[in-house]
């Protein structure tokens, strides 16, 4: 119960406060609707008995006082207008929470993702995609529904208080019996809610578990179908969603268990008091009859109260561990603290740097210049320290030793946010989105025009295969690009890395998947962007060799400075 209380008052952008008062006030409105019905039924049953609670006159005083005759139809009208009071309160209040479980789903995926991009980049290599992608997906929105939940629990305790002191003013031995049925439902109900939160936390792992075999999967979809080895991922995905199954239906059975057996046990427990409240203490039919109806509606307000909270606690490890993540990502915050705006003009350099990945030494003391304006080329064979190497200049790592140098300041001192706004990046990995060429290029971003666009196309030798489309730059490029040949797919990579203009241009291996003659293109491409930008090519392939001022090989953590030869 105090998990769901924490979820109620501590999420973020919402105003529990304001919920809080608007079911407070409506409680109050509910109270005074009850207490106003007394007066009402006893004067229809004839009149006050000798037995008749202080409450009754208690009320009809309260009319009196302002200027109203308690007559019954002024009574009667008093109990609507307070509970048409309290049920207005209520809806405000309940659809309120329900707008705000959108804005806690909404801000754990916002916050989610910040947190992601802001993180160290060794954070994010050693997680697996499905991860996040489960939690921005799936958790995230049960998150926001276990905020609407908890506020329905919230809700329900105040209007369970309510009845209770109307019960207590009317008669108290039927309160007392009030509270012992409700603590005998609770208890009698306990052990499914206990069930319900321990298949709700299986159900949020175990689904995380699909989503992270569903992305491999498809991530490696062409070679397992090409290879027919989908199979084995079919297994483990079956296993997954076999326990997930398990978890599901013990949900489903505490579910049932709540709905069933609480409708029985009210049942029961109703038709004992009303034996004992007419035979055993004798309390007058209008008492008894405001009293059932504050018992009955106790009642069912407790058998809300614990549906609501097995909801909760089915819930509450998707916001928990939403919160868990998202912590995690913080923590793994980058530390860049430097303000130097960065200047690339003087080149970029590195001064016996070295750097291990835990015990294992990648880079081994090395340092290099890569001038302005002109073409360095890294060459070497995998997992020599090639890319580990433009890791460490955009700064996804930080040196063990050494100085990277950007222009002539340490890359610590400069601020990384504008150093990396300078950079056109084109990975090895094709990751082209499933949409049209232009948001491929642009990504997104509105404030990049149709002309920055065909500018960045006519760099790379682009618009006449784009022109050709139908669409043009609506076409659509297919999942990764895949109604796009090898060589146009690198094209609009390399055109997105420049529509920005950068001032630096880094490649990593961007014709390694491409054939000879396609790869020669490309090269030519890159060489004719000579002096527009400060290019580093990392590379296995000697096509490159034949354009680089600066040519690099990379062996063992270790950069040996090449003799060139142009030869485009």
């Amino acid at each position: 119960m105090r998990t769901i209380f924490k979820i109620f008052f501590l999420a973020r952008d919402t105003k529990p406060w304001l919920v809080l008062t608007c079911l407070i006030i409506g409680g109050i409105a509910e109270i005074a609707s009850i207490s106003t019905l007394l007066p009402a039924v006893t004067s229809m049953s004839g009149g006050d008995t000798d037995n008749s609670s202080g409450l009754n006159g208690v009320v009809r005083e309260f009319i009196s006082a302002l200027g109203l005759s308690p007559t019954l139809g002024i009574m009667l009208s008093l109990v609507c207008i307070f509970m048409i009071v309290k049920g207005s309160l209520s809806f405000f209040a309940l659809t309120y929470a329900g707008i705000a479980a959108a804005r806690v789903a909404t801000d754990f995926r916002r916050r989610l993702i910040a947190a992601l991009f802001s993180a160290r980049w060794a954070f994010y290599s050693d997680q697996s995609r499905g991860r996040f992608a489960n939690t921005i997906a799936n958790d995230a929105g049960r998150a926001g529904d276990a905020y609407v939940h908890a506020a329905r629990v919230v809700a329900y305790s105040v209007q369970a208080s309510g009845y209770m002191l109307v019960a207590l003013m009317v008669d108290w031995k039927l309160a007392l019996g009030g509270v012992a049925c409700g603590a005998i439902v609770t208890g009698a109900l306990s052990g499914l809610v206990a069930m319900s939160r321990k298949a709700g936390d299986r159900q949020t792992g175990r689904t995380e578990d699909l989503t992270i075999h569903t992305v491999d999967m498809l991530g490696n979809i062409k070679p397992l179908k090409t290879m027919d080895r989908w199979r084995v991922s079919l297994d483990a995905m079956t296993n997954a969603l076999s326990r997930l199954q398990r978890s599901l239906v013990k949900r489903e059975i505490a579910k049932q268990g709540m709905l069933q057996g609480g409708d029985a046990l009210i049942v029961m427990v109703i038709a004992m008091s009303i034996y004992m409240a007419h035979n055993i203490w004798e309390v007058p039919l209008p008492e008894l009859i405001v009293s059932g109806i504050v018992f009955f509606q106790l009642i069912s307000i407790v058998q809300k109260l614990q549906r609501f909270l097995q909801n909760s606690v089915q819930l509450e490890s998707a916001y928990l561990r939403s919160e868990e993540l998202i912590a995690e990502a913080v923590s793994n915050k980058e530390n860049w603290p430097g303000k130097t705006l960065p200047q690339t003009n003087s080149g970029l350099e590195f001064r016996n740097v070295s750097f291990s990945h835990g015990d294992h030494l990648v880079i081994d003391d090395i340092s290099l210049t890569m001038p302005s304006g002109k073409i360095s080329v890294f060459m070497g064979p995998s997992g020599a320290g090639k890319t580990t190497i433009v890791d460490l200049l955009i700064g996804l790592y930080k040196a063990d030793s050494g100085l990277v140098l950007i222009g002539n300041t340490p890359i610590q001192e400069v601020d990384i946010r504008e150093w990396r706004k300078k950079i056109g990046y084109v990975p090895q990995e094709l990751t082209l989105l499933h949409n049209s060429i232009r948001e491929n290029i642009t990504l997104g971003d509105p404030e990049i025009s149709d002309e920055a666009i065909w500018a960045a196309l006519d760099q790379v030798n682009a618009r006449s295969f784009v022109e050709e489309h139908p669409d043009g730059l609506n076409s659509i490029v297919g999942e990764t690009g895949g109604k796009l040949s090898g060589g146009q797919r690198q094209r609009i990579s390399i055109a997105r890395a420049l529509v920005t203009e950068p001032e630096v241009l880094i490649l990593d291996e961007v014709t390694s998947a491409l054939d000879p003659q396609t790869e020669a293109a490309i090269v030519k491409n890159i060489q004719a962007l000579q002096g527009k930008y400060t290019i580093i090519a990392i590379t296995h392939r000697p096509a490159w060799t034949g354009i680089a001022d600066c040519l690099f090989e990379v062996q063992n953590g270790k950069v040996t400075h090449l003799k060139t030869q142009k030869t485009l």
